[in-house]
């Protein structure tokens, strides 16, 4: 309540926008100002006393009422005023029927002003990114970014274990057609805090699905062109590998694959290059971070634990970097059974 004490006790020191913001901000039960249909709907009532001088705020006074909305006068792009709808001369009129105890011409111009400055508020506010933010269920701009990079529509929702205002934040790096090793790298370090590398043409052997084997008389049976040897082929087009060096330990273990953010980076780098390539991660930490193999307490084997590396030089940094793994093997196996459990049913 110290904004409304505030308000009510020097009106002039606030600003309507951000006053009005303010309001709608601490009502999330209710439409935003503007929106709503119905009296019960609103969450402040608008309106304008007469006045003579020209104004140095855009707000006049604030009260509270007993059951009912509270009431924030403005001096605004109302009727009264120098630089109001009115002649003067009508200002000066209401402002002497005020005095006598008579506010009913001053009632009646504020049903149109409570509306028409509803809706110059509504105009304000969706133009404005930070405003919309304050409703994040009804945020146009977070939908707005969110389709350069495939997440604008609510089927692209809440897809995956990368949090839907992340991949918004990263949509300058996602937005392109153009997928490269640069942006792909850019896009780890900044959901992940590590530093990435990423190595290209990594070989790989592609294994022949039964569709695609050699059938004499029927398909791929011409020697020399679309006839292969054997059931599988070595490419070093279909496969990249990700070099990431973990800040610290702990750091380390939650990326490694029984870690919580292990699923959260393959989720991300698949959200990136899709099913285009194959990929795998080296996962690296500095020598020096790496701690002693200690039996029965410390030390998994092939993810925390190493051979004692050569004395550096001075100055040399030391990367360890043993933990080798494909993280979308979990999402292959899950599909796996996914597709039994279907077939069996």
């Amino acid at each position: 309540m110290s904004f409304r004490n505030d308000l009510r006790a020097d009106p002039f020191a606030f600003d309507f926008f951000l006053t009005l913001r303010e309001f709608e901000r601490s009502s999330p039960d209710k439409p935003r100002i503007g929106e709503g249909n119905v009296l019960s709907e609103e969450i402040v009532r608008l309106g304008q006393d007469p006045f003579l001088e020209f104004p140095a705020s855009t707000l006049s006074g604030y009260e509270d009422t007993a059951g009912g909305l509270p009431r924030l006068r403005t001096r605004f792009l109302g009727y009264f005023g120098p630089q109001g709808a009115l002649p003067l001369s009508t200002t000066d009129e209401a402002l002497h029927w005020s005095s006598q105890r008579d506010p009913s011409f001053v009632h009646f111009t504020d049903i149109i002003t409570n509306r028409f400055l509803q809706l110059f508020f509504r105009v304000w506010a969706n133009a404005r990114p930070i405003a919309q933010a304050d409703r994040p269920d009804q945020d146009r701009f977070f939908r707005y970014v969110g389709s350069f990079g495939g997440t604008g529509s609510d089927p692209f929702l809440d897809r995956d274990r990368v949090a839907n205002n992340v991949k918004v934040s990263v949509a300058g790096l996602t937005a392109s057609r153009i997928k490269s090793s640069v942006r792909l790298s850019q896009l780890i370090e900044a959901v992940l805090g590590v530093d990435a590398q990423v190595e290209e043409r990594i070989g790989s052997w592609l294994v022949f699905e039964t569709s695609d084997q050699t059938a004499l008389g029927t398909q791929h049976s011409s020697l020399g062109i679309d006839t292969a040897l054997g059931m599988r082929d070595y490419s070093i087009n279909d496969k990249i590998r990700i070099r990431i060096v973990a800040n610290n330990l702990d750091q380390y273990r939650l990326l490694l694959p029984n870690g919580d953010l292990s699923e959260v980076m393959a989720d991300l780098i698949f959200y990136y290059i899709g099913h285009r390539f194959e990929f795998d991660i080296e996962l690296g930490l500095d020598a020096e971070l790496a701690p002693p193999v200690k039996l029965g307490e410390s030390g998994e084997l092939g993810w925390t634990s190493w051979m004692s590396p050569k004395t550096p030089r001075e100055g040399e940094r030391i990367i360890l970097h043993d933990a080798r793994f494909d993280p979308m093997e979990r999402r292959r196996a899950a599909e796996r059974s996914h597709r039994d459990a279907v077939g069996r049913t």
